[in-house]
C-alpha cells in the first residue's frame, strides 16, 4: 500500500494560441507472435489457454533483428504526415517518448530526421517517462504551438522483443506482456480550442517498484549481475500497478472534469493505458465508464509501453468510431509512479 502524497491542484491551460490533434500514424513490426509461439521458442511450462485466461493477451509484434526502432518510427512518421498530407520539413519540433531506442546517444528522434533526409535542423530530442510518456510529450506539444510552433511531432513506443531473443532468457512472468509497437501523432495550430484541460502527476512512493537496473548504480555496483534482465522492467507487485492506476484515473478525471465543467457522462470516448486486460477493466470501473465508450487492444498488441493510449487512438479514429467533435478524455499511466490526462474534443 502506498502511502498517502498530496497531488498539486490543475492549472487552467491559460493560452490563446491553440493546438488540435491533425493526425496520426502506427509503425508496426512485421511479426506477429502467439502465445504459443512463445510457449514453443522458449520451451515454456504454460498454455494459451492459461495466457489468455490470467492476462487477456492473444498475440503481439515482435520485431526482428533487421528492424531498427528508427525503421518503425518512420513508418509510424510517415503515415501521419501522408495522411495529414504535410511535409516533414513544415515540422517545427520532435518529441520521441521511449523506454528504448537503438541508441541512448544520439537521441533517436534525430535519427527519424536523418531517415528522413531533412535539409534544415529542425529541434529534436527523446524523453523517458515509460507508458505515460505520451501524455507528457502531448502536454509539451500544446505548450509549444501556444508559444509559436506551426506543427509538432510526437511519438512513443517501446522495441523490446529483440534483448528477448537475442539472450534467450525470458522473464516467465513478463514475456507474454509486452509488445514492439510506435505510434506518431502530429499536432497542429487551430483557430479554434480543442485542447481543454491537462494535468501530469507522479507518485514518488512508487519509485522503488517497477525499474529497469541498467544505469550509473549497475556500473557503481561493479556490474556484479551482467544478465539480460538487466534491460527488462523488474516490477515488485503487479498489484501496485493495477491498484494505482485504478486510483490515478480516477483522481485524474476529477482534476480534469473540474476544470471543464463536464461530467463523466459528456466524455464520448475514454482511451488510457492497458498494461492488461485487468488494469484496463480497474479503470473503468473506478470511472463508472462502459465499455462501449473505450477500447483495449491488449489483447493484439500487448502492453506496448508509451504506444498503448495513442495506439488505441488511432484504432478509434482509423475504425470511424471517433469523429471530428467528439470529447475525449485520455490518459496513460507509468508503472504506478507517473500518471497524466487530458480532455480534447476530436
Amino acid at each position: 500500500m502506498d502511502r498517502e502524497i498530496n497531488f498539486p491542484e490543475i492549472r487552467p491551460l491559460n493560452i490563446d494560441r491553440y493546438a488540435r490533434i491533425v493526425s496520426t500514424g502506427i509503425g508496426l513490426p512485421k511479426s506477429v507472435v502467439t502465445n504459443q509461439d512463445i510457449i514453443d521458442e522458449f520451451n515454456m511450462i504454460a498454455t494459451d489457454r492459461a495466457v489468455q485466461f490470467s492476462l487477456g493477451i492473444k498475440e503481439r509484434r515482435w520485431s526482428d533483428f533487421g528492424e531498427k526502432v528508427e525503421d518503425l518510427m518512420m513508418a509510424a512518421a510517415s503515415q501521419c504526415l501522408e495522411r495529414a498530407n504535410i511535409s516533414i520539413e513544415k515540422v517545427d519540433r520532435v518529441i520521441f517518448t521511449k523506454l528504448f531506442g537503438d541508441y541512448q546517444v544520439p537521441a533517436n528522434s534525430i535519427g527519424l530526421l536523418k531517415k528522413f533526409d531533412v535539409r534544415k535542423g529542425i529541434p529534436a530530442f527523446d524523453i523517458c517517462s515509460a507508458c505515460s510518456g505520451f501524455m507528457h510529450a502531448m502536454d509539451l506539444a500544446i505548450r509549444y504551438i501556444a508559444t509559436g510552433d506551426g506543427y509538432v511531432l510526437i511519438l512513443g513506443g517501446s522495441v523490446m522483443a529483440k534483448c528477448i531473443r537475442l539472450w534467450k532468457k525470458p522473464d516467465p512472468k513478463t514475456v507474454f506482456l509486452f509488445g514492439d509497437a510506435i505510434v506518431a501523432m502530429l499536432i497542429g495550430y487551430s483557430e479554434i480550442k480543442s485542447f481543454m484541460a491537462s494535468y501530469l502527476l507522479t507518485n514518488h512512493y512508487l519509485y522503488e517498484n517497477a525499474k529497469i537496473n541498467f544505469g550509473t548504480e549497475f556500473l557503481r555496483e561493479g556490474m556484479k549481475d551482467l544478465e539480460p534482465n538487466i534491460f527488462f522492467m523488474r516490477i515488485s507487485d503487479g498489484n501496485v500497478v493495477f491498484n494505482s492506476s485504478a486510483k490515478h484515473s480516477k483522481i485524474i478525471a476529477e482534476k480534469l472534469l473540474n476544470e471543464t465543467g463536464l461530467s463523466i457522462e459528456d466524455i464520448d470516448y475514454f482511451v488510457t493505458s492497458d498494461q492488461s486486460t485487468k488494469i484496463w477493466e480497474g479503470q473503468l470501473e473506478a470511472l463508472k465508464i462502459p465499455k462501449d465508450k473505450s477500447e483495449s487492444l491488449f489483447y493484439k498488441y500487448g502492453n506496448t509501453v508509451s504506444a498503448m493510449s495513442p495506439l488505441i487512438l488511432d484504432e478509434l479514429i482509423v475504425s470511424g468510431r471517433l469523429k471530428r467533435g467528439d470529447i475525449v478524455m485520455m490518459q496513460a499511466h507509468g508503472a504506478g509512479a507517473s500518471s497524466g490526462g487530458m480532455i480534447f474534443k476530436y
